[in-house]
């Protein structure tokens, strides 16, 4: 694939591009990837330069690994050196532990570790082979809206603004989305606040297989070890506590990760490889996902917390979800919210159960003698083990953990 070059200023003829996608990471680059497959004239707007970091578990769990396989782009991930995690360590607050055993739950599954710097430069190639043009440092700043439909965007691009149309806009646009805010969609939830810190270091040890999440009383931190030698070690606090520390953000960091003892013994001789990136609060959601000339796709849409881990996996398969329903509502001339809200409910359907399984374990986080008590039944319950793994990896329904069955087995004695 192609390096995505930058492109002359567009015209603003309505009729140049059929969708505007704002934002380039994984929601958004497979959106128009898809978009551009199907043969529509797509155009992917971002205001940073590509390849760049980004604060993210840079985790892709074993469905979003499948969904990179279905982009046709998994071999060249593995090939950047992404790491296969075949399961994850979940250490809790007393001492208990829990593997979630993707492989044993399903044959040859496993979660990848790939710093975001490579991803979605990849992923952003991908969208350039298949004919969507990319404007970098093209920074969003409102959107146009005309008779109650979105018809394009305001950027600032060299410095110049610029008024870019097209009967559809994709906000991808992450955590802080112009598009959702714009909008008025924006409805953060009340709980949990928090925010997450994030830096690479390299040496770390005692990492192969899995990564490893290590729950503490005052919050919790997740390895993942992603390519060249590198781990992705973040730490996850209440965002009131963040705002409110007494000193620099590095000490604060340094020091909720050496609170955790396993965390620090493998970090020990370990060096950090540039800054700390942070994001926070974290949770959030949009009123809607669609409407009149748009549609939300990844954390643009909705995030709630990185502990399950399915933020890149959720954008992916956000953008296998709205291609299809785009792509029919441009061929029929009609990107109504009527035409478009088969997205919402393919949504819901995606995502609804899951979110539930999300909010479950944020209860469990939060209460750690519950943590430490369902761990060790997991732990002796294999069976339960590995379903739960399944519903964690996305690769088995949410309702198995759900279901009152497996919540009686999981918590009584």
């Amino acid at each position: 694939m192609s390096t995505p070059q930058r492109r002359p200023l567009p015209a603003t003829r309505p009729s140049d591009y059929e969708a505007i996608v704002v934002g380039a990471g994984p929601g958004g680059s497979a959106t128009a990837a898809l978009l551009a497959d199907a043969g529509h004239r797509v155009l992917v707007l971002d205001k940073a330069g590509f390849p760049r970091h980004k604060a993210c578990s840079e985790y892709v769990n074993p469905e979003g690994a499948r969904l990179l396989r279905d982009l046709e782009v998994e071999e060249e991930a593995l090939a950047l050196g992404a790491h296969r995690m075949a399961a994850m360590l979940i250490h809790t607050p007393g001492g208990g532990r829990f593997l979630a055993d993707f492989a044993e739950a399903e044959v040859g599954r496993a979660a990848l570790g790939l710093s975001r710097h490579k991803l979605d430069h990849l992923l952003l190639r991908r969208a350039t082979a298949a004919g969507a043009e990319v404007m970098e440092r093209a920074h969003v700043r409102d959107v146009l809206v005309e008779r109650g439909s979105v018809v394009g965007v305001a950027a600032t691009i060299d410095g110049a603004r610029a008024e870019l149309r097209a009967p559809l806009v994709v906000g991808a646009d992450g955590h802080h989305s112009v598009v959702s805010r714009a909008l008025g969609l924006d409805a953060a939830p009340p709980w949990p606040r928090k925010t997450g810190l994030v830096a690479h270091y390299r040496g770390v040890t005692g990492l192969d297989a899995w990564g490893e999440m290590h729950v503490g009383r005052h919050g919790y931190a997740g390895l993942a070890p992603l390519e060249d030698g590198l781990t992705n070690v973040a730490f996850v606090a209440d965002a009131a506590v963040v705002s409110g520390r007494d000193g620099p953000l590095e000490r604060f960091f340094e020091g909720g990760l050496a609170r955790l003892p396993a965390v620090a013994t493998k970090l020990a001789g370990a060096e950090r490889v540039g800054g700390i990136r942070g994001v926070g609060p974290m949770a959030r959601r949009a009123r809607r996902t669609a409407g009149d000339g748009f549609l939300l796709v990844g954390d643009a849409a909705s995030f709630l917390d990185p502990f399950t881990g399915e933020g890149i996996y959720e954008a992916l398969r956000a953008a296998h979800l709205a291609a299809p329903v785009a792509s029919a509502a441009l061929r029929a001339g009609d990107v109504s919210a009527a035409t478009l809200t088969p997205y919402r409910a393919a949504r819901r359907r995606a995502f609804f159960a899951k979110r539930q399984v999300c909010w479950l374990v944020q209860g469990f986080v939060h209460a750690p003698a519950l943590l430490d008590y369902a761990a060790a039944r997991l732990d002796r319950r294999p069976a339960l083990g590995r379903t739960l793994a399944g519903v964690l990896g996305d690769f088995r329904p949410a309702q198995q953990a759900l279901s009152p069955v497996f919540l009686a087995r999981l918590l009584r004695p």
